[in-house]
């Protein structure tokens, strides 16, 4: 082997040498990274917990606030479009239980009953929900079925579409106005 071979040679396994050592060194970066990465990627994932634990919590509290509210305003005052209204039963739950449901609010008298489910931000889907409270209500209480039957659903907030598709439907809405409760519906119809 001539001397130019061999310094060959020996450039090429000193290139292998450093390229070893900087293969090794990246390896051990990497593995830095990755357990940097995974420690942060943990104490995020602590972080939405507690994060969605909270918003959790908001809205259950926004959701009690909203039913405290309007319960009160119809214990206070038990009238629904001129209509007086001599008991105001908070969360009726069915006993015997036929169907599988209950009732954040209704209000009776002798002829007429109002169901309100209280939101507080009301959905479109809360509106076609409204119908299968009606169902398992008549099915729940056979005694009321004579009455006349209201679906009311009570929000601080409605959206236009929301508006529209409750007056399509015929169901009461109920807002807040300051500090009072007030209907808001076109189109309301008895069950």
């Amino acid at each position: 082997m001539n001397a130019e071979t061999s310094r060959m040679l020996k450039d090429i396994a000193k290139d292998r040498k450093e390229m070893a050592k900087t293969l090794k060194e990246t390896n051990r970066t990497l593995k830095e990274t990755n357990r940097t990465f995974d420690e942060r990627f943990a104490r995020t994932e602590k972080a939405l917990d507690k994060t969605h634990e909270l918003i959790g919590g908001i809205s259950r509290s926004n959701g009690e606030f909203c039913e405290e509210y309007f319960i009160n305003s119809f214990k206070a005052n038990p009238t629904l479009f001129g209509e007086r209204f001599d008991y105001v039963i908070p969360y009726l739950k069915p006993h015997p239980i036929i169907t599988n449901d209950e009732y954040d609010l209704v209000l009776h008298n002798g002829t007429t009953t109002a169901l309100v489910e209280m939101k507080y931000k009301a959905k479109s889907s809360d509106v076609g929900k409204m119908f299968s409270k009606l169902h398992s209500y008549r099915t729940n209480f056979p005694m009321f079925k004579e009455y006349k039957i209201y679906l009311c659903l009570a929000s601080f907030r409605f959206s236009k579409y929301v508006r529209l598709k409750a007056a399509e439907k015929g169901i009461v809405l109920i807002e807040q106005r300051g500090d009072k409760i007030e209907v808001i519906s076109e189109n309301i119809r008895a069950w």
